[in-house]
């Protein structure tokens, strides 16, 4: 990868709830990280808390490396939608921080820079064509295609939450994105144990898992069937050579254990012999995107 030694990045990281922020060198080095509320108040507000960040680090930085969420055309800087920030839609955001930063300005959606964090350095760097997928609020991910990430021509491709699991267009998990996201594993567990689901997160759904729960131990089960069940699905339609596996519920042990448990069950009883997917956890986790999106900076010609 072409680098510029000794020189520093501020990378920003844009999610639903938080932006997350550091420096970071061509040697992947984070520091100075931080974090600060994602505003709603509109696209002022947006880039005013954007640019806020940058005068931390004014005169500090080579430029500004940002991963964040939707449809992103990042050849010309320009978010064609925000995903769950419906008010940055069509935002033409390099152009806008450039001319209130005065230095060079970078867009990757979220996924995708998690994604090409790893075929670059992670656990699909000797992967020509592979697999990301990211387990949130519901499931993001991308396409390695001759180890570069994969755009598509409306730069959706590997929105794997669009995909739907039923003909019932509604809200109660036709799409994967409803049935793959963390709510449905807490919905799960909660309604065995019953329980109520409010304030219950996944990590506590895991905690009882790992100490044998049985009602959440069933959860888990239910829930990682249907991502078993797509990954063979996507082994079919891509054949490729690994699926890497990120977000916060990856690091958990039991959640890779299970998508495998399943997966050998299913790929057994396949009737055309299909190569039975290779299935690791990403190597890199919260700073995955922040990663990516220096990746991207530094050599545009990665997607």
């Amino acid at each position: 990868m072409g680098r510029e030694m000794n020189k520093k990045y501020l990378c920003i990281d844009v999610g639903g709830t938080s932006i997350k922020y550091g420096i970071m060198d061509t040697d992947l080095n984070l520091s100075s990280k931080g974090s600060v509320a994602t505003p709603y108040d509109g696209v002022e507000a947006y880039l005013n808390t954007l640019e806020g960040i940058y005068k931390q680090f004014d005169g500090q930085v080579c430029g500004i490396a940002m991963s964040v969420p939707g449809g992103i055309d990042s050849k010309n800087g320009i978010c064609i939608f925000g995903g769950s920030l419906l008010f940055i839609d069509h935002l033409p955001l390099v152009q806008e921080m450039e001319k209130r930063c005065h230095v060079p300005v970078s867009i990757m959606n979220d996924a995708k820079s998690a994604a090409l964090a790893e075929a670059a350095w992670g656990s699909l760097k000797d992967c020509k064509d592979a697999v990301v997928l990211v387990f949130g609020t519901g499931v993001g991910g991308a396409l390695i295609k001759d180890g570069k990430v994969h755009m598509g021509k409306h730069f959706t491709a590997g929105e794997f939450s669009w995909i739907m699991m039923s003909p019932e267009f509604d809200q109660t998990g036709g799409a994967w994105g409803l049935r793959g996201g963390n709510k449905r594993l807490v919905s799960l567990a909660a309604s065995a144990k019953g329980l109520s689901r409010e304030n219950l997160t996944s990590y506590e759904v895991f905690n009882w898992a790992q100490e044998g729960d049985e009602a959440a131990l069933w959860a888990l089960d239910v829930f990682t069937k249907d991502i078993a069940f797509m990954i063979l699905n996507l082994q079919s339609i891509y054949d490729p050579e690994r699926f890497a596996i990120g977000g916060g519920i990856s690091r958990q042990p039991l959640f890779l254990t299970y998508i495998q448990k399943n997966l050998n069950f299913y790929h057994s009883q396949c009737l055309f012999p299909m190569p039975k997917p290779e299935v690791v956890e990403c190597k890199y986790h919260n700073d995955a995107n922040l990663i990516g999106a220096l990746g991207y900076f530094l050599n545009r010609e990665l997607i």
